[in-house]
């Protein structure tokens, strides 16, 4: 794996930097939190490019998630949706150009997120829409439909804060929602795999126009479009208030685009159980409650399934 020198080199090398600004001290690389190493390249401040390696668990899972990255992000280049890859060579990372903008989590003034919301609906329509060649990867199928944890989960099973999702598994209403999503499970569609307010940058233009763009797609490829909305669902509804649903304006705007899928219950209760163990691994104890709420969300959907 690079170290920073060695990504300044290479940042220089794939002419995304001019060396004369790394020699006079304007050009420097940082890491920013992601599950697989992630670094900045900024000019002046200014974040110009990004560079992704593999991380820990994806080596252990045997995930090749900067070739699934490079690869997505080639095949949708024209949907302007996402950064856009630099070509440089070599295997083991993949490079981007910056996607401008914010994380939605951090755009608190609701004249952003409603228009975002209604984006992020525009923009899911045109990714599943978008031609699934046979070529590109399969998205991995989330852990609750797997028959054994990924080997970079088995140290989770240990821990007392993971062990209530763990236990919710073998609910007889979320056994029922987790065999009826792996049925609905099929390779068809481009899917993002990861939709999270992190993952969803949001970009004004000058005269008040509210875009988003979608970053990390190392979760995505040929699966099931459900997954997506579910998860983009989920999230804004986190981020919605009273008087403000955002989850409905995102549906609706993913419908009208002709997005060809369906907010399900089995879908929502995968979501459910996807966040409550994120919130169990980030939060421990303090994050109990919330792990608790989450689980509660994942049998109610499950039981909306018919026996």
């Amino acid at each position: 794996m690079l170290t920073s020198p060695g990504l300044l080199a290479a940042a220089v090398r794939h002419g995304i930097v001019p060396a004369a600004d790394v020699r006079a001290g304007r050009v420097r690389v940082r890491p920013v939190s992601r599950s697989n190493p992630v670094h900045v390249v900024e000019n002046a401040g200014t974040p110009v490019g990004y560079v992704k390696q593999a991380g820990t668990a994806a080596r252990l899972d045997g995930d090749d998630t900067v070739a699934v990255e490079a690869a997505l992000l080639d095949a949708i280049a024209s949907l302007r949706l996402a950064p856009t890859p630099i070509r440089q060579g070599g295997s083991g990372s993949v490079w981007m150009t910056a996607l401008p903008g914010e994380e939605l989590g951090a755009a608190m003034d609701d004249a952003i997120r409603r228009p975002a919301a209604v984006d992020l609906g525009r923009a899911l329509a045109r990714l599943h829409r978008h031609p699934a060649a046979p070529e590109l990867p399969e998205a991995p199928r989330p852990w609750p439909l797997l028959d054994r944890l990924p080997p970079s989960m088995e140290g989770g099973t240990e821990r007392a804060d993971t062990r209530p999702v763990l236990d919710a598994l073998t609910h007889p209403a979320v056994e029922r929602a987790l065999t009826a999503a792996r049925a609905q499970w099929r390779p068809t569609h481009l899917v993002h795999g990861d939709v999270a307010a992190g993952n969803v940058i949001v970009q004004t233009s000058p005269s008040g126009d509210v875009r988003v763009g979608l970053v990390d797609f190392e979760l995505g490829g040929r699966g099931c479009p459900e997954h997506d909305l579910a998860s983009a669902a989920a999230m804004l509804t986190d981020l919605s208030r009273p008087g403000l649903d955002l989850a409905a304006l995102c549906l609706d705007a993913y419908w009208s685009a002709c997005g060809p899928a369906s907010l399900t219950a089995p879908w929502r209760c995968v979501r459910a159980l996807l966040t409550a163990w994120q919130m169990a691994l980030t939060h421990g104890e303090d994050g109990a409650a919330d792990v608790a709420r989450l689980l509660a969300h994942a049998v109610h959907a499950a039981e909306e399934v018919p026996a």
